[in-house]
């Protein structure tokens, strides 16, 4: 299944305007994943279930134009999820230590919101359905009511309703800034407000960009004005921060995706990928990346105008691909790789 999976994937990630796969790939997709209720599973991590891989399902499923599965995934989110006094979503879903199956951390994580809010509004315009607009502008609204902060002379969205701030700094994802996403915001809910949470997500970003490599750090500290990296977090580029450059790609940034480009000379040289790079004492890691990562490149790739690069790194995502079956993450960032979320 994966084998045909990845060969037609690496075709329409070379044809501009492509979506990520063709429909067969994109079933093939939710047989692995995607339980038949609409709850989207990592079977390496026994099954569990989170509010991002909810809204990741989701933009996919909008991505394929495919209305039923958008519909059994977003009723799974609510029904499941959405059980919180306001309109945020659990973080975590699996089994309990009972053997009982349900929510098992109450606590949001703000990038799930972001994603199904953003899938929501995406979906509303496709199939002119002003309920799901509805249903979004609710988590849009609780967001900004309940996850806002401004400190340090930054308006941004707190990781999480509770865990990550105190009295005297502030942690954040990279991963977390959906840039196209607070742009749809600001069409949707409070303009100005979203259009400085852009804005000041954009600054964040700039001054998160560590080591001689230039790379975002997956978690950074905004303490007395000044960003490092959250070396108790992460002190990598990693699974968190690949996205950044996913999402600078749907956002047509391609002055932030230059920041990239030493890296992507870096690959270039080295003939690989690595899984991860400290940059608090700058040793990249040995070990190849996942196929996912590879595919995010590979669109950084194309959207700076390297289309060899590009070409190579696709390639050795359609490779790596297949001997990854049961990698929820890396398959997600494949087919999302491949997709527009402008």
């Amino acid at each position: 299944m994966f084998n045909r999976f990845a060969s037609s994937i690496v075709i329409c990630l070379l044809a501009a305007g492509c979506l990520s796969a063709q429909a067969a790939d994109w079933a093939a997709y939710q047989q692995a994943f995607i339980a038949a209720d609409g709850r989207v599973r990592d079977p390496l991590q026994d099954s569990i279930s989170h509010s991002e891989g909810q809204g990741y399902g989701l933009l996919l499923a909008e991505m394929h134009a495919d209305r039923p599965a958008f519909d059994r995934i977003f009723k799974w989110t609510t029904d499941n999820l959405q059980i919180r006094r306001d309109a945020l979503l659990a973080w975590s879903w699996g089994r309990r230590p009972n053997g009982a199956w349900n929510v098992i951390d109450y606590n949001n994580a703000s990038d799930g919101d972001i994603l199904v809010a953003f899938a929501l509004l995406k979906a509303a315009q496709r199939w002119d359905h002003p309920p799901y607009r509805a249903a979004a502008q609710r988590i849009v609204q609780d967001i900004r009511r309940h996850l806002a902060l401004d400190v340090h002379g930054y308006q941004l969205i707190a990781p999480a309703y509770f865990g990550f701030n105190s009295a005297g700094a502030h942690s954040f994802n990279t991963g977390y800034l959906v840039l196209p996403a607070f742009e749809a915001f600001a069409r949707a809910d409070d303009p100005s407000f979203w259009q400085r949470v852009l804005a000041d997500s954009e600054r964040l970003l700039e001054k998160s960009i560590f080591s001689r490599l230039r790379l975002p750090a997956d978690w950074v500290a905004l303490e007395n004005g000044q960003i490092a990296v959250d070396r108790a977090r992460s002190p990598f580029f990693g699974y968190e921060a690949i996205r950044v450059p996913l999402y600078l790609a749907w956002h047509a940034d391609r002055q932030r995706l230059e920041i990239l480009s030493d890296y992507l000379q870096f690959v270039e040289s080295a003939g690989y990928l690595p899984r991860r790079v400290n940059l608090v004492d700058e040793t990249v890691a040995a070990d190849e990346a996942p196929a996912g990562f590879y595919a995010v490149m590979g669109r950084c790739a194309e959207r700076l105008g390297r289309p060899a690069l590009a070409a190579g790194l696709f390639q050795k995502a359609a490779e790596r691909i297949a001997r990854e079956p049961e990698d929820y993450f890396s398959n997600t960032l494949y087919l999302l790789a491949g997709g527009r979320a402008e």
